[in-house]
């Protein structure tokens, strides 16, 4: 979630203050990463209008990317090169995608909480790492992720040379 504290920094880009001024040139550098990706990524993932990043520093082990769905929000850790930026941006991209199409559904069940479908099946959260690694979506996220950053890292090279 964007926080009060975020600043905006253009395109539907927030960053945190930590990220202004403790990480202040890397948080730039995947600023710069998001903003130029962007329009290439669009071409080639089906993704919903209005999508807002966050870079700040993610503090949850593991964890160097989020989307939220009920937010459109991706945040992506701002300590990162910009090299694993842009495929963790790949990869939080195609869980955009895996809602914006429908594939992915985020629904509250009673007695259950939240709860997400793949494909019409209700999934299970996974209580470690590898569980949630299992998990069908997380599957094609993290097949997809190299190859997605590496198309769009070559049409900004052929763009930008």
């Amino acid at each position: 979630m964007i926080k009060y504290t975020d600043k905006p920094a253009g395109n539907g880009i927030w960053m945190s203050l930590s990220a202004i001024y403790t990480h202040g040139e890397k948080a730039q550098s995947i600023r710069h990463v998001v903003e130029q990706a962007m329009p290439e990524f669009r071409k080639i993932l089906s993704l919903p209008n209005g999508l807002q990043f966050r870079i700040a520093p993610i503090k949850a082990r593991h964890t160097n990317g989020t989307y939220m769905v009920e937010d459109n929000l991706v945040s992506i850790d701002c300590r990162l090169t910009w090299g694993k930026a842009l495929e963790v941006l790949a990869h939080e991209l195609v869980h955009a995608e895996q809602y914006h199409t429908g594939k992915l559904k985020k629904a509250y069940i009673k007695r259950k909480g939240w709860t997400q479908s793949w494909n019409g099946e209700v999934g299970s959260k996974g209580t470690t790492y590898k569980a949630y690694r299992d998990q069908p979506w997380e599957q094609e996220a993290w097949s997809r992720q190299a190859e997605l950053a590496e198309r769009v890292c070559q049409a900004l090279e052929l763009k930008h040379g």
